[in-house]
């Protein structure tokens, strides 16, 4: 047994000597290692390998480029808000139908289009000699009840019989003036004296402009931002520098066919009455308001997959080597072009050129945001950016890590 065993391991031996258990191993760790480097290093490009470098030797590299000539913007926090335009059509709070509520010949009309009537006034009244042959026979009528009531000849059944057709008579009567129920304009007459009318007919068209509506459309893919109860600020043309200020009102549930907009109300403060009903508006809805928001003009930021980031600008306190080199040379440039002053000339005195402002050096970062709220112009920032901090605007090249810049120009102030 104990043989066998010995046989074994020196086959072994012979098949597998150490030496070549090593050699394996070696090799299989070189292959994994090159494997690595590959897929760390090397990329295809058209069908050819190509050396791919680090990130690490990307921003050396970038470090050792002469600085790339930049405008920044400081960042602050400032009012921010987000508006949404849109056309529309002044109308009136109030507006409804003027209408006798009984038939008959119109005979007189106060009022003209546009006059202002107050509550309680007579706009228009029909004909009344029948209503008041009426009236003055239920009065005649009820007055005989009640003296006979007094004698006590009839009961007093009779006589309240009497008086309510009196009142009905009153009531007659009353419904042939069209009578305002509160303060507000004409809008429109649409009968003539002598035209004869009924309860179904219009005469005209009251409105009230205390309190105006602008009524204005949205197109589908802006519905979302509109909701009831944002601010609204509105102008007309004949007074282009006033903004009426309001809130909206109501939304419509139903999308209109041909121009795929939904239809919103604001009303809108009409202290002065200034603004007519048909009046062409421009309507702004605050879809977005915020203080103290931390803003960056949208040409600051890049998008790379799905992640967003700006190039922010380190200060850097001493000049790059190769700056330093070109204002020696230029030192000595004009040392060596300066002219001597021959003896017994009169020096004159060079006068001092007003000194331009210190040109300033930094170095990129490549910072990640988060972005809170956008809009075309201008975007808040939730994370990745404090106050005062330096970010590169209009960025027309890809910068990377530690790339050396010059500031040109320093923006503050984005409204």
């Amino acid at each position: 047994m104990n043989d066998n065993q010995d046989d074994n391991q020196e086959f072994l031996k012979r098949k597998f000597p150490k030496k070549l258990v090593f050699t394996w191993i070696a090799v299989l760790l070189a292959v994994f290692f090159v494997f690595s480097f590959i897929k760390d290093h090397i990329s295809c490009v058209a069908g050819f390998p190509v050396y791919k470098k680090t990130k690490k030797e990307i921003s050396e590299k970038a470090a050792e480029q002469p600085p790339v000539p930049v405008k920044v913007y400081k960042v602050a926090k400032v009012s921010f808000r987000d508006t949404l335009p849109s056309l529309g059509t002044i109308k009136g709070f109030r507006e409804f139908d003027l209408k006798f509520p009984t038939s008959g010949t119109v005979e007189y009309i106060n009022f003209r289009e546009g006059e202002r009537i107050t509550q309680g006034d007579i706009i228009a009244s029909l004909n009344q000699t029948e209503a008041l042959l009426k009236l003055e026979y239920a009065k005649v009528e009820m007055d005989k009840q009640q003296k006979l009531f007094e004698l006590g000849s009839i009961l007093e059944t009779k006589l309240k019989q009497s008086q309510l057709e009196y009142q009905s008579a009153r009531v007659e009567l009353d419904k042939t003036n069209l009578v305002a129920v509160s303060d507000g304009y004409i809008g429109s007459i649409e009968v003539d004296r002598g035209s004869v009318v009924s309860p179904q007919d219009k005469v005209g068209a009251f409105v009230d402009i205390k309190d105006v509506y602008v009524e204005f459309g949205i197109i589908e893919r802006d519905v979302a931002k509109v909701k009831e109860g944002q601010n609204v600020e509105a102008t007309v043309e004949s007074f282009p520098d006033q903004i009426f200020k309001g809130q909206v009102e109501s939304i419509s549930p139903i999308v209109e066919g041909r121009s795929r907009t939904i239809s919103v109300k604001s009303k809108l403060s009409n202290v002065d009455e200034k603004i007519k009903p048909g009046m062409f508006g421009r309507v702004n809805v605050l879809v977005y308001e915020k203080e103290q928001a931390l803003v960056i003009p949208s040409s600051s930021f890049k998008k790379k997959e799905d992640q967003y980031f700006v190039y922010l600008v380190h200060i850097e306190e001493q000049k790059p080597e190769e700056v330093l080199e070109q204002e020696r040379q230029r030192s000595m440039m004009e040392k060596k072009s300066g002219k001597k002053s021959k003896k017994g000339a009169r020096e004159t005195v060079p006068q001092e050129l007003p000194q331009e402002p210190e040109t300033l050096y930094g170095a990129v970062e490549v910072r990640p945001i988060e972005i809170e709220y956008a809009t075309p112009d201008a975007i808040e920032v939730k994370e990745g950016l404090d106050e005062e901090d330096l970010v590169i605007v209009d960025v027309e090249q890809e910068l990377q890590d530690k790339a050396r810049v010059e500031i040109t120009e320093t923006q503050e102030g984005i409204f």
